[in-house]
């Protein structure tokens, strides 16, 4: 793996740069599911759904404990929300995680975990 490669994907999830996220998970010296998916964390932390949804296939949503949908829940970013919550695993979420985010989300993101 190429840590500045790396580095550019996870850079490039955190800008919403999209054509260069797409280039990136295709680079054989990158491993988008690296840092436990910190590119797709990055992406739906800052809302950017399009990365999200680039970066969805070759990632893995539950990293972190699902810490990705709770970023993109807690930040309102609702196409984000829409793209992560049905392949989201919430059943390790803290209490607190909970706690951060509104009844009516809480209700919507409690439906894909039944």
């Amino acid at each position: 793996m190429n840590h500045e490669l790396q580095r550019a994907l996870e850079d490039a999830a955190w800008d919403g740069d999209t054509v260069t996220v797409a280039h990136l998970i295709n680079h054989p010296e990158v491993d988008p599911a690296s840092g436990r998916s910190t590119a797709l964390l990055h992406a739906a932390h800052r809302g950017h759904w399009r990365c999200v949804e680039v970066l969805l296939p070759v990632s893995d949503p539950n990293a972190r404990n699902g810490e990705a949908l709770w970023r993109a829940c807690k930040h309102r970013h609702a196409q984000a929300v829409r793209l992560l919550a049905p392949v989201s695993d919430t059943l390790g979420w803290e209490g607190w995680m909970w706690e951060a985010l509104s009844p009516a989300l809480r209700a919507r993101i409690r439906l894909f975990n039944v």
